[in-house]
């Protein structure tokens, strides 16, 4: 996520400096409106949006899984392990910087039907048609501004007043060129994206450029330029304007009045900015293919794991009629070392089907000081319709707090494989109580449940969960 926070806002700065050194002060007034609409979205979605011409690269998904010899071998009872109370943890933890974020989208959310519901009960009052508008007279103020076909203008301006045709004019513009959508989009990206400060001046950019269509379509269509250069002077005054509305006077006088004086640009300089504009798209999308670079620039510190796969040689964990729970565990654990990189390092404390006793697992993790160790197992119950993944930890450690977290993101990251049971509190796993770092005890699912069990079984399942763990570990060396 703080990738893609500053992909839009790196990506939504470039764009806007690109308008304001080449298209601000062009003429080309309708190819601006879609520029800055089209890379407004684009910067906001471009990261969601995959092309062939980017995936060149194999993803990790695609990569060969280690194929495992299986064995036969003798189930033998493993060393005894003590349990302590069990205790489901229900714990949400946020970042005190999301519940800000939330708070100021709520605050933007509720001004936003604010505004909506004052502008319903101003539509609400007695209208004069007036072509295609619906003029609402009133006596609140000098603003002059539209929503969609409503003109709400102050009831000193008349037939006999010169400036009113102008006006009338100018507004029926903005309902013609639904200028109103265009500003409503924008205060709904505000609400969501109101940390980015370039969305606020696409704002500013998309209200003045609608006030340049306006004037120039109001000019051509015969009104004389003098008599309207003084209507803006006369009427640019006023700042006010009701939210969410399309303001005749509330763009400045000076930049109003200059573009419309100005004559139009060449076509060759035309034609290499809006060459440029075309680079800068394509920009965007080839920047948004490295988003998750950004993040990993971010955290330069590699995350290292132990893996422990659960069980092995004579301890063949929990059984059933197609594969013992040492060789699914196993499988998965080499497949997920399989994606092993500079941004978690996995390391194993099995690689083939081998007996390691409680103790020799623990001093392997504690000479090896990971920042993490993951202890892969399939569960099991006398009632084949229990299923699910579940995560143990040990709350009695100094560490625990961590352990915690870590033991929620890897659940919230089984949840295309398996349902949650959720993670709970277990004292007793010799694991758990003997080693000095963060762990975890990773239950895949139930062995005695049929689509538990299908799943754990499946290869290409299999290389799936392995990717889900990754994808969980990569989220915990992301929030460090």
């Amino acid at each position: 996520m703080i990738s893609y926070f500053i992909y839009t806002i790196i990506s939504l700065g470039c764009s806007y400096a690109v308008y304001v050194l080449l298209l601000r002060k062009q003429k080309t007034f309708q190819f601006n409106r879609f520029f800055l609409i089209g890379s407004l979205l684009l910067c906001l979605v471009a990261p969601f949006l995959e092309f062939e011409m980017f995936n060149a690269v194999p993803k990790i998904a695609e990569l060969p899984i280690q194929k495992i010899t299986e064995s036969i071998v003798v189930p033998q009872h493993i060393e005894a392990v003590t349990f302590g109370d069990v205790e489901t943890i229900n714990e949400s933890q946020k970042s005190p910087l999301f519940y800000m974020y939330l708070t100021v989208a709520i605050f933007l959310v509720f001004r936003f039907f604010k505004n909506i519901f004052q502008l319903f009960r101003l539509t609400r009052q007695s209208y004069e048609p007036f072509g295609k508008l619906k003029l609402i007279k009133h006596q609140d103020s000098e603003m002059v501004s539209s929503f969609f076909n409503y003109l709400f203008i102050n009831e000193k301006y008349n037939k006999e007043n010169k400036a009113y045709f102008n006006i009338i004019k100018h507004e029926t513009v903005h309902f013609e060129e639904r200028h109103t959508l265009d500003i409503i989009l924008v205060e709904l990206l505000i609400c969501v994206f109101w940390f980015n400060p370039f969305i606020w001046l696409y704002k500013k950019a998309i209200l003045q450029n609608h006030e340049y269509i306006a004037d120039h379509k109001t000019i051509s269509s015969g009104i004389d330029i003098e008599d309207y250069s003084n209507t803006i002077i006369n009427l640019g005054q006023k700042e006010y304007r009701v939210p969410l509305t399309s303001g005749f006077n509330f763009i400045q006088i000076k930049n109003r009045i200059i573009m419309l004086h100005q004559s139009k640009s060449s076509v060759l300089n035309r034609t290499l900015k809006i060459t440029s504009v075309i680079l800068l798209f394509t920009g965007i999308f080839a920047f948004s293919s490295c988003k998750e670079d950004i993040e990993d620039s971010l955290v330069q510190d590699t995350l290292i794991v132990v893996i422990d796969a659960g069980h092995g040689g004579k301890d063949s964990g929990n059984l059933n009629n197609e594969k013992d729970e040492k060789f699914i565990v196993l499988q998965i654990s080499n497949a997920l070392a399989s994606l092993s990189d500079d941004r978690v390092e996995i390391i194993q404390t099995r690689t083939q089907d081998e007996f390691l006793s409680l103790k020799e697992r623990a001093t392997f993790i504690n000479t090896k000081q990971p920042d993490l160790f993951l202890s892969l197992h399939c569960n099991a119950h006398n009632d084949a319709s229990i299923s699910g993944t579940e995560a143990y930890y040990n709350p009695k450690l100094e560490n625990s707090e961590s352990s915690l977290n870590h033991a929620s993101v890897l659940v919230k990251h089984q949840l295309d494989n398996f349902s949650s049971r959720g993670v709970k509190e277990a004292s007793g796993f010799y694991l758990l109580k003997n080693t000095t770092v963060p762990g975890v005890y990773l239950e895949l699912g139930f062995l005695t449940n049929e689509r538990d069990r299908g799943v754990l079984t499946d290869k290409s399942e299999q290389l799936k969960i392995a990717k889900s763990i990754y994808e969980g570990l990569l989220e915990i060396r992301n929030s460090n």
